[in-house]
C-alpha cells in the first residue's frame, strides 16, 4: 500500500471529505471479508460422509426386524421407549420441513429424519458435543447442532401446551408415586427416569 493511501486510512478529517474516507474504509474492510471468506470457501476441505452408511447403521443397530441391540437397551441409550422416539420422529417429520429429506444441487440427498432426531436425542441424555456422534451417524458437528436446534424448537412446538405446563398437584402425586415404586426413594422430583410416566 502507498504512502498517500496508508495515510488516507489514518487520518480522519472533520470537514465533508471524512464522509468518502468512512465509505473508503468500510469498502476496504468488505472487500477483506469477501476475499477472506472466499478463500476460506476454496481451501475448506470437502469430507465426504457418506450419510447414507450412517442411516443404514442407525436402522441395523436399533430398527430392522431384527436389529442388533433390543429395546431395553434403546431403552436405556435414548431415555424413552422405541415406540415414543418413532413417534416423535413420525409428528415432527410430517410439521417440520427441516426434518423432511431432500436434495442439494448435486442431487444428493440430505440426512434422514430418523438420523437427525438420533443425533438431537442422544446429545440431550449424554450432555456430549454434536460432533461426538460423527463417526456414528455419519454427520458434521454443524449438521449435528442444527438438528439439536431444530429438535427443541419442534418438541416445544409440538407438545409443550400438553407435556411443558407447569405440573397440578395432581401430577406432582403421581411423580412422587411412581419414582418411588421404581426407585423405593420417596420425595424424588425431577429424575430423567420419572419421563416414563404417561400423561
Amino acid at each position: 500500500m502507498s504512502s498517500s493511501s496508508e495515510s488516507r486510512c489514518v487520518v480522519v478529517r472533520s470537514d465533508s471529505s471524512s464522509k468518502s474516507d468512512g465509505m473508503f474504509l468500510h469498502n476496504a474492510l468488505q472487500w477483506m471479508e469477501d476475499t477472506t471468506s472466499s478463500n476460506a470457501v476454496q481451501n475448506r476441505r470437502t469430507v465426504e460422509r457418506q450419510r447414507e452408511i450412517g442411516h443404514q447403521i442407525l436402522l441395523n443397530d436399533w430398527f430392522v426386524d431384527e436389529p442388533k441391540y433390543d429395546d431395553a437397551y434403546f431403552r436405556k441409550k435414548f431415555r424413552m421407549e422405541k415406540s415414543m422416539f418413532l413417534k416423535i420422529v413420525d409428528d415432527i417429520e410430517a410439521n417440520f420441513p427441516y426434518f423432511r429429506v431432500g436434495f442439494d444441487a448435486r442431487g444428493r440427498g440430505s440426512f434422514k429424519p430418523l438420523q437427525k432426531v438420533a443425533s438431537a436425542v442422544r446429545q440431550l441424555t449424554t450432555g456430549n458435543p454434536p460432533d461426538k456422534y460423527d463417526e456414528y451417524l455419519h454427520m458434521a458437528a454443524r449438521t449435528g447442532r442444527d438438528s439439536l436446534d431444530q429438535f427443541c424448537d419442534a418438541i416445544i412446538k409440538l407438545y409443550g401446551r400438553e407435556y411443558l405446563r407447569r405440573p397440578t398437584q395432581h401430577d406432582v402425586a403421581r411423580i412422587f408415586q411412581a419414582h418411588e415404586e421404581r426407585h423405593h426413594m420417596p420425595g424424588m422430583l425431577g429424575s430423567i427416569d420419572c419421563t416414563h410416566v404417561g400423561g
